[in-house]
């Protein structure tokens, strides 16, 4: 039987984009401490941080087998950000506050089974550190907005 594609990057952009549709700013709880986030650690209180998802604060974004990747600027400074389905925490209706436990919610759904190995990021493309993204110069990308948890 041929393996089954990840269901995650299906579900986490339905969700992501239902939010968009309802004019919805969409924030993600992060848990920095889990292996292969890429987040400006500068920001991470308590081993989490969260990011605003909004299109005008992010750049390039991409939903891809094993999390989510975009450009953003904090206080002005290009970041490239990886973020793992596991590691997230709650995707967040802004304007409603409600919340989803997506990365346990995409854990349980997902009907791809894991590598034999136990590993979460098997080789699909991606470097040990997360995607690389380099902003072309007068490429303006938002800046996510501040929250304080």
């Amino acid at each position: 039987m041929q393996r089954l594609s990840s269901l995650k990057p299906f579900l986490f952009n339905a969700y992501y984009s239902w939010l968009l549709d309802n004019d919805i700013t969409p924030h993600l709880l992060i848990d920095a401490t889990i292996p292969k986030v890429k987040v400006p650690m500068d920001y991470v209180k308590n081993g989490n941080i969260i990011l605003s998802l909004s299109p005008t604060a992010i750049g390039d974004f991409q939903t891809l087998p094993r999390g989510i990747s975009f450009k953003a600027r904090f206080k002005g400074v290009a970041e490239d950000l990886f973020v793992p389905y596991i590691a997230m925490e709650q995707l967040i209706a802004l304007e409603t506050g409600s919340a989803l436990p997506i990365g346990k919610a995409l854990e349980q759904l997902d009907l791809s089974p894991e590598p034999e190995d136990g590993d979460i990021y098997p080789d699909e493309g991606l470097d040990s550190d997360g995607p690389d993204f380099e902003l072309d110069e007068g490429e303006e990308s938002s800046e996510p907005e501040e929250n304080s948890s």
